[in-house]
């Protein structure tokens, strides 16, 4: 990002830099103090010892010249000395109030930005498909009709929603109560809602053709027998458990 810093009008005239001019010669001084604190602002508003011949090559000067302007700089307080790197307090102060006015606007631009776009509509809930197979429950339903919605009604609703569609749940609700409804059918294990949609042997065994389900479970007798037909309430019960 781009910065400047403020430059006095009359730095030509400051002792140190005259000075500065005194040591390095006639305009090379005060060029090199100058590209040197552009330098030091693009390192974070100090010159780090280790990066000394990096100033050097940015510079254009050799390295010993570098060094010998920055002794010199040192001597007359134009830079201080911290251990591991030089520091003009001057610069630092203005580097550090640069970034904090960056920052702020930054920070100030972000709210804009968050007031200004409108953030994305929350997705519409899709509608329980319970309250419908309930509905349809208790009109083919002639005993155990449903009253109320429960948690239970609407896990199992869900569940088989992800399998299978609307219309083949509602399908395999008209094949149970067929089923279950027939006296000619031997099948008369009965469930509430909740629990033919979960069972394995509940919901997915009515699912299909109805007269294929309803043939599966009519009553036969003798050679013809259903060999799935259970030959006593007892195997009935247990199949069906």
């Amino acid at each position: 990002m781009a910065w400047y810093f403020r430059h006095d009008y009359s730095a030509r005239n400051d002792r140190k830099i005259t000075e500065l001019e005194m040591e390095m010669g006639e305009n090379i001084g005060y060029a090199m103090w100058f590209k040197m604190l552009e330098i030091m602002g693009e390192m974070g508003g100090s010159l780090p010892k280790e990066k000394m011949k990096v100033a050097a090559y940015a510079l254009r000067v050799p390295l010993d010249v570098l060094m010998q302007f920055i002794r010199i700089c040192v001597r007359i307080e134009l830079l201080d000395d911290n251990g591991d790197e030089y520091v003009n307090a001057r610069f630092a102060e203005e580097c550090a109030r640069i970034k904090e006015r960056s920052l702020k606007a930054s920070i100030s631009a972000k709210k804009r930005w968050d007031k200004e776009v409108p953030k994305p509509a929350p997705r519409p809930k899709q509608p329980s498909l319970a309250p419908e197979i309930i509905e349809h429950w208790n009109a083919n339903a002639k005993s155990l009709r449903c009253k109320k919605l429960t948690s239970d009604i609407e896990k199992a609703v869900a569940k088989r929603c992800k399998e299978y569609t609307i219309d083949e749940i509602k399908q395999g609700i008209e094949n149970y109560h067929s089923v279950l409804n027939d006296p000619d059918c031997f099948f008369s294990y009965k469930w509430k809602l909740a629990e033919f949609l979960s069972r394995a042997n509940g919901f997915p065994v009515f699912y299909g053709d109805r007269n294929e389900i309803i043939g599966k479970y009519r009553k036969t007798v003798g050679k013809n027998a259903n060999p799935e037909q259970p030959k006593t309430r007892k195997e009935l019960l247990e199949a069906y458990k």
